[in-house]
């Protein structure tokens, strides 16, 4: 399989700011911080760069920080789930790990799970 990393951002709803990057790729690389730039070499070198909902989401963000280069393919698993899995009620990342509502997401945690539903979603 060709480099893919797999990102999730935090962003506050009301100032659009950046609250929280998360990133993880097959290789058990991760990267967690709210440093753009730090984000941005990270990611550099994949291919394909994966999350959940990051074309209605994180690219409306973090669209800058990502490679210029041709070759960058984007991967959103919302998009692909309701297509391999057709009877889930719901596509939604499970987010057991947020135990009470008004708690923030982890974006790496949601990374890796995104990354684990891509290889659901290839398996399917």
């Amino acid at each position: 399989m060709k480099p893919i990393v797999f990102f999730d951002s935090e962003i506050d709803p009301e100032s659009g700011k950046i609250l929280d990057i998360g990133a993880a790729d097959l290789d058990g690389k991760e990267f967690h911080s709210i440093k753009i730039a730090d984000f941005t070499d990270f990611i550099a070198k994949y291919d394909y760069i994966g999350g959940h909902n990051i074309f209605a989401c994180d690219l409306e963000y973090l669209g800058s920080a990502m490679p210029k280069n041709q070759t960058v393919h984007y991967i959103d698993t919302l998009c692909l789930s309701p297509l391999l899995f057709p009877k889930k009620p719901y596509h939604r990342l499970l987010k057991d790990d947020k135990l009470q509502t008004d708690m923030l997401s982890n974006p790496l945690d949601d990374s890796i799970k995104s990354m684990e539903l891509f290889m659901d979603e290839v398996a399917a």
